[in-house]
Formats: structure tokens, C-alpha cells, sequence
């Protein structure tokens, strides 16, 4: 991966690459085809799951309201009805980012192995070098 960033950031290169990435056309190759479609099963997951992290509230205060009556079987009751359906979310959220490390992994390793260099690899396949944009995006947009 190393490489690859080396030749995206240029640098430690004397002149950069010089290819064009043609982000709005790109189409994958039969031979991108396979990991193409699962980091695209993936990415197509992405929106509702900002969606769902920026919707997050938690359930704090049932939390501390159950804690500090432990007899009130109502608070409790509330407390349990809010938490269960948030375990929920977090395991998607969980699932999710499963799905993505292991879409990453196999995109990297596409775009890295020999014994095309990282620059060819972005040249021939740009299909997967957009799919390694758009997790790129997702993950600065993941972290605002």
C-alpha cells in the first residue's frame, strides 16, 4: 500500500506519474470484475450508513435514569426498549466495517501485486482506483 501512496501523493518521484484518471467513465475489466463488484456492494451500502451513524443518539439518559431508580420497572423497561434497537444499529455498524476492511484488502491487493508496478495498476484499472477514491472520501466523511 506504501507504493500506492507513494505514487498518489508523487511523492519521492522526480516528475510524478503522468496518466490520466478518468473518473467519470471509468468501467471495470473483466479481469477488475470480481473485486469491483464487492467493493461495490460496499460503497453502495456507504450513504445509509453515515446516515445512520449522523442519526445515532444513544440512550444516555434511559441509561441513567434506570441506574439510579433500579426499582422503577418502567425506567427499566424504557431503558431496555431504547438500548435493544441501538445494539442493533452498532452491530450493522460493526458488520459494515467488517464488509469494508475486507473490500479494502482485496482492492489494495489488486492494485499493488506484481508485477505491474502501482503506476500501471492505476492506469489499466481505473475503475478500481475510483473505488479506492470513493472509500477515501467515505473515510474523511466517516471522520467529520
Amino acid at each position: 500500500m506504501g507504493n500506492l501512496l507513494k505514487v498518489l501523493t508523487c511523492t519521492e518521484l522526480e516528475q510524478g506519474p503522468n496518466f490520466f484518471l478518468d473518473f467519470e467513465n471509468a468501467q471495470p475489466t473483466d479481469e477488475e470484475r470480481d473485486v469491483w463488484n464487492q467493493v461495490n456492494s460496499v460503497l453502495q451500502d456507504s450513504e445509509s450508513i453515515l446516515s445512520g451513524l449522523q442519526a445515532y443518539k444513544g440512550a444516555g439518559q434511559e441509561i441513567r435514569d434506570a441506574i439510579q431508580n433500579p426499582n422503577d420497572m418502567t425506567l427499566q423497561e424504557k431503558a431496555w426498549n431504547a438500548v435493544c434497537p441501538l445494539v442493533i444499529k452498532l452491530k450493522t455498524f460493526y458488520d459494515f466495517s467488517t464488509r469494508l476492511e475486507e473490500a479494502l484488502k482485496s482492492l489494495l491487493e489488486s492494485l499493488t501485486c506484481p508485477p505491474l508496478t502501482p503506476t500501471q495498476h492505476l492506469e489499466r484499472e481505473q475503475a478500481l482506483a475510483k473505488q479506492f477514491a470513493e472509500i477515501l472520501h467515505f473515510t474523511l466523511r466517516f471522520d467529520e
